[in-house]
């Protein structure tokens, strides 16, 4: 199909779009509704919602649904749907979430869609051609739709990785909870519990530890904790600076090669040597034990400052 027809200019944008396109983007392409309704007829492409189209053959994806639903409703991709499109909680085949303007009176079988006037140009991006809330917005949306661990891990994740930061999602939270909107609650209770100085947890393992200590009453540590021994400097993942105690989650194969295990012992002995107390814990134990591990923590933090008498 030549690149520079209509035809070809609009399966060009299709194709950027989940196989997707809109009377708008035909008439962009070069077609007249006239052209548009001949190629309903022909088979060439399926309507699927009003003024919205699918290319005939195109494969039916979670992403093009999403597109979909943020097209028919006039809004954007949101709440459970954006943490999925941001990598942000583990992806499913679901009904999308749409965010509109409560100006608009959509009610679609297929979309849930929530009804906002909170969310601000700002706070919507576009990724791989879908309009969607970006992820600190997507954060404070979700809180309702998945649980406290998932949110958890949701946040670290986003920190993290650079896609968003403690001080934009607080920020976002207490413009949209000062409106009295009650969904945003479990983003402001877990904000509130890690303290606007806290860092970011590198993996879920270390989350599941987190939360496992705070359930279980152990003393909250301190993340990323930056030493230096023997004029090497290293990052300890938990740690409680005042004690010397440092903790560690060892998923299996977590080290990835020999070089990484190497290291790691290397790491321990140095810490150890100067001081340093090290508990490891394995993710079984976290996930099937948490109390005990918190427990304990907190036995050590008791052992040491005994001898601090």
């Amino acid at each position: 199909m030549d690149d520079t027809s209509p035809d070809g200019r609009l399966h060009a944008w299709a194709a950027a779009h989940h196989g997707l396109y809109r009377t708008s983007d035909a008439i962009a392409a070069g077609l007249s509704r006239r052209q548009i309704r001949y190629r309903l007829e022909q088979g060439r492409a399926e309507q699927i919602g009003y003024g919205l189209f699918r290319v005939a053959g195109a494969p039916l994806t979670q992403e093009q649904r999403n597109l979909a639903a943020a097209w028919r409703t006039g809004g954007v991709v949101s709440h459970r749907t954006a943490a999925e499109v941001h990598d942000l909680v583990p992806r499913s085949i679901h009904t999308p979430h749409a965010s509109v303007t409560r100006r608009r009176t959509h009610s679609l079988d297929d979309v849930i869609v929530h009804r906002s006037d909170d969310l601000l140009d700002t706070e919507v991006m576009e990724l791989a051609g879908t309009p969607v809330t970006t992820p600190a917005r997507t954060l404070v949306d979700v809180g309702l739709l998945i649980d406290e661990l998932e949110l958890e891990k949701a946040l670290h994740r986003a920190v993290h990785s650079g896609r968003a930061s403690f001080d934009e999602v607080w920020r976002i939270y207490r413009r949209v909870s000062a409106q009295g909107r009650n969904g945003a609650g479990p983003i402001g209770e877990l904000l509130r519990s890690l303290g606007r100085d806290s860092a970011a947890a590198e993996s879920d393992l270390e989350v599941e530890l987190l939360a496992a200590l705070r359930t279980y009453g152990a003393p909250a540590p301190v993340l990323q904790h930056p030493v230096t021994v023997d004029g090497e400097r290293f990052r300890l993942d938990l740690a409680y600076p005042r004690h010397k105690l440092f903790l560690e989650g060892d998923g299996f194969g977590v080290h990835g090669t020999r070089d990484g295990f190497e290291l790691d012992r290397h790491r321990q002995d140095l810490l150890v040597l100067h001081g340093w107390w090290p508990l490891r814990f394995t993710w079984r134990q976290i996930r099937r034990s948490p109390e005990w591990c918190a427990t304990t923590v907190v036995r050590k933090l008791v052992e040491i400052e005994r001898t601090w008498s």
